[in-house]
């Protein structure tokens, strides 16, 4: 079930396909700890702004003052920083995906064997389009996940940001730079760290 509401749009965290990110562990005055900019992932996001009845875009900040989340440029939610009592981060990639590179290698050495000639020749090279494309797209699978939590009915942010085919490519330093952001911006502004 979780797959599913996955797929349409609906979860216990946002997630979004990166256009934006821009990171910065120690910013100046006036500068954002932290600012995501993408669209929420979904067959129907997606379909609903094909079709020009949604506008699936979401832009997350956090800085000194104000953790803030605009939806489709319309909608704000804004929570003080000073109410951070927790936070998360981390990096992910989808090993599913050479799992099953590595599957239609062995399948098509399998047919190779099995087979021989032209057929099982074009069998494994058929496969082999198929796991390197499968590990292209693992390359491309990298995920941050970064929760904000504060205090009470104070607003928090929970997102799940992607490198999808299309946006912005993600790795492991983007993690330890978000994790850093988040950091600071908890240990600076936030009343329930020790300063």
């Amino acid at each position: 079930m979780k797959k599913l509401l996955s797929i349409i749009g609906i979860g216990s965290a946002t997630t979004l396909l990166a256009r934006t990110i821009e990171i910065n562990p120690n910013p100046g005055n006036g500068e954002d700890y932290l600012f995501v900019e993408g669209d929420q992932v979904g067959f129907f996001n997606w379909l609903l702004k094909l079709i020009g009845l949604k506008d699936p875009s979401i832009k997350v900040s956090i800085n000194d003052q104000f953790i803030t989340r605009v939806d489709g440029g319309k909608f704000y939610q804004v929570s003080p920083t000073s109410g951070i009592y927790g936070f998360n981060a981390g990096f992910t990639k989808n090993k599913k995906l050479l799992v099953m590179a590595v599957l239609c290698i062995l399948i098509g050495l399998f047919a190779l064997i099995g087979g021989g000639g032209t057929e099982g020749f074009s069998i494994l090279l058929f496969l082999l389009v198929v796991a390197l494309i499968m590990i292209w797209l693992y390359g491309r699978s990298g995920a941050l996940i970064a929760s904000v939590s504060c205090y009470k009915d104070q607003y928090g942010e929970n997102i799940r940001i992607k490198s999808g085919l299309t946006g912005k490519k993600l790795d492991k330093a983007d993690f330890e730079n978000v994790f850093n952001a988040l950091k600071n911006a908890s240990s600076n502004s936030s009343n329930y760290y020790k300063k």
